[in-house]
């Protein structure tokens, strides 16, 4: 049996660096589509998919970059969020 893991990565776009990492876990679901659409509801909109190079020269998609304006928590300046959320399959 396979279930499906995912890893968000959180990127200050605007400075250049990684403010967190969640490690891979299982998702409240396995459908990737309603997975998207939970996570472009918290993440903000979808900028661009995130892509593996296969050995035989082939790409294939495991993620997605979304973006959203969000606030500092020590201050009212904002900042671009990038979280880019990778996903792969894992036999159980």
């Amino acid at each position: 049996m396979t279930m499906l893991h995912i890893n968000e990565t959180w990127v200050n776009a605007d400075k250049g660096y990684q403010v967190g990492d969640s490690g891979w876990y299982e998702p409240y679901t396995d459908d990737l589509g309603r997975l998207f659409k939970a996570m472009q509801k918290e993440y903000g909109g979808c900028v661009s998919k995130i892509y593996l190079d296969a050995p035989d020269g082939t790409c294939f998609p495991v993620g997605w970059v979304f973006q959203k304006r969000v606030k500092y928590s020590d201050c009212n300046e904002t900042y671009l969020q990038e979280t880019w959320v990778s996903y792969r399959q894992v036999k159980d």
